[in-house]
């Protein structure tokens, strides 16, 4: 009877388990070798449910896809079947539709007879219940009996060595994903792509149907923001805020607890489901939380089954756990390394800006001064050569501009905090003033560290309006006020003899232009004291 259809079969609304290839192939062996040594017409392994008062599927030899079709109810604990849920003992009957406890056949069933049925156990407890039946009455011997019990039995055993191999392969395969995702961080991938890898594969190792990193959110502690979301058609998830407060994902996250949350849907915030957990929970039930880290974690793994699924296993919990940390380790390590990355280049950064101002501006801005006094001193006796001593004067200026945005250009540009600001305005200052007799004051106001889209601005509205007090306001005194509140401020004032011509007012109508392009603007006053220009434009919003 070798070559006898098999078919797997799920009875509907049951929680199916997953099971390893070890472990079907064992069930189906088992069958197959029952049916072929009783004589059989057909053979079936129903496998109990959690609480062993029903079948969850079956694996069935000897029956077509066509036979199975026509059937299509299977039993689910009632009638004849019953018994053995009940009594978990072998039953052998002459002739099945003659017992009490019948129920008949549905339409379209093939004709069975004689019944023999046969518990297997695993590890003491019953696993499934193996069914032979033939169309001949009286068909099975108590010899039958007997090779089906010790199949059986040899069949426990069966499987519990490939659940235990299932289970080896199962942990394997979960420390293998964290070695894969440590070396992939420590390799210097992208760390946005580890992240969705760590996702993908908590997703396939838990058998989840969704899965999603949530990562801290940078402007609020109380939310976490879904960065990578697994499983059509939730990936319209990234980029959702997930409150904190009075949740389990909070309690996990906060204290890197990991946690098994039997139906996720049922999570309450304040007595009421938030609506935004509602709307991306609501088909789903068993749910695994798994923080990245310490407290708090780095970020947290969401796993989540759909309603009506079987529970995670708690093994699940202990590997994922192990799984995250490692990755977690992996993470921190690699945010190590790219700090140090960062950190040497901005040291090779800062000792080339430190050579170029040190030694190659003073020296050019030092020539210009001095080309532009032998030009002053020339245009009444020589104006031609004056001229042209001005023209190198200009050339000069634009060489010591270009050197000046290159130096600070070196320099990271998306460090907006109020200290860095504040180095950057001091250096920018020093670097202009420094040997030209006049003494700067800089002041940085305000409790708000600067948008780093505007740093660029300020730090080029500084340098313009101070360079034009070196060069023409013959001042002793500059004081530069940065202030960030409500508008980001800008304001030079000066001691000296007031604005000059056109040359300088050219340059202030680019830093109007720049105020503009902000929606803001850029003002001019002189009086007998100096000059006061103002540059400002609204603080931009945050989203």
């Amino acid at each position: 009877m070798a070559g006898l259809p098999t078919a797997e079969v799920t009875v509907p609304g049951s929680r199916t388990t997953a099971h390893s290839e070890q472990v079907d192939g064992t069930v189906h062996g088992l069958v197959q070798a029952a049916v072929e040594t009783t004589a059989a017409t057909y053979g079936a392994l129903g496998i109990v449910d959690e609480t062993g008062t029903r079948f969850e599927r079956f694996v069935v030899v000897g029956m077509d896809a066509a036979a199975r079709e026509r059937i299509g109810r299977l039993p689910v604990g009632t009638g004849v079947v019953g018994l053995l849920l009940d009594r978990a003992a072998p039953l052998r009957l002459a002739d099945l539709t003659a017992h009490p406890e019948a129920v008949g056949f549905p339409p379209g069933h093939p004709p069975m007879r004689s019944f023999l049925g046969v518990p297997v156990r695993v590890r003491g407890a019953v696993f499934g219940h193996l069914f032979l039946t033939a169309e001949r009455v009286d068909a099975f011997t108590e010899a039958d009996e007997a090779t089906a019990v010790a199949l059986a039995g040899a069949g426990g055993l069966a499987i519990a060595n490939a659940e235990l191999v299932e289970r080896a392969e199962h942990r394997r395969a979960w420390a293998q994903a964290g070695t894969d995702i440590a070396t992939a961080l420590l390799s210097g991938a992208d760390p946005g792509t580890v992240l969705r890898s760590i996702g993908e594969q908590v997703a396939g190792l838990a058998s989840a149907d969704a899965a999603g990193v949530l990562v801290p959110s940078p402007d609020d502690e109380n939310v976490l923001t879904v960065g990578v979301a697994v499983g059509a058609p939730y990936e319209y998830a990234e980029g959702v805020r997930l409150p904190l407060t009075d949740t389990q994902l909070g309690t996990a996250h906060r204290t890197g607890t990991p946690v098994l949350v039997p139906d996720v849907s049922a999570a309450a915030v304040g007595g009421q489901r938030a609506p935004v957990l509602g709307e991306l929970t609501e088909r789903f039930g068993p749910t695994l939380m798994i923080p990245l880290g310490g407290r708090p974690a780095l970020g947290t793994v969401v796993a989540m089954r759909r309603r009506g699924r079987e529970p995670f296993e708690p093994d699940t919990l202990e590997l994922a756990s192990a799984f995250a940390a490692q990755a977690s380790v992996a993470l921190e390590l690699a945010r190590s390394q790219q700090r140090e990355r960062r950190l040497q280049v901005q040291a090779d950064r800062d000792r080339i800006a430190r050579d170029l101002h040190d030694h190659v501006v003073q020296r050019i801005f030092a020539t210009g001064l001095a080309l532009d006094r032998v030009s002053r001193s020339l245009e009444e006796t020589l104006p031609e050569t004056a001229a042209a001593l001005a023209e190198r004067v200009d050339e000069l200026d634009g060489t010591i501009a270009r050197i000046r945005s290159a130096i600070f250009e070196l320099h990271e540009a998306d460090d907006a905090s109020h200290d860095a600001v504040r180095t950057r305005i001091v250096d920018v200052v020093r670097s202009i003033t420094g040997g030209q007799g006049l003494r700067p004051d800089v002041r940085l106001r305000g409790d708000d560290d600067l948008p780093p889209a505007l740093l660029p601005d300020v730090v080029a509205v500084v340098r313009e309006l101070v360079t034009n007090v070196v060069r023409h306001a013959s001042a002793t005194r500059v004081t530069v006020t940065v202030t960030v509140d409500s508008e980001v401020r800008v304001v030079v004032t000066d001691n000296g003899v007031g604005l000059p011509a056109v040359a300088v007012r050219s340059g202030l109508t680019n830093l109007a232009d720049r105020a503009e392009r902000h929606g803001g603007r850029l003002t001019t006053s002189t009086g007998p004291k100096g000059t006061q220009i103002r540059w400002s434009v609204p603080m931009p919003r945050r989203d």
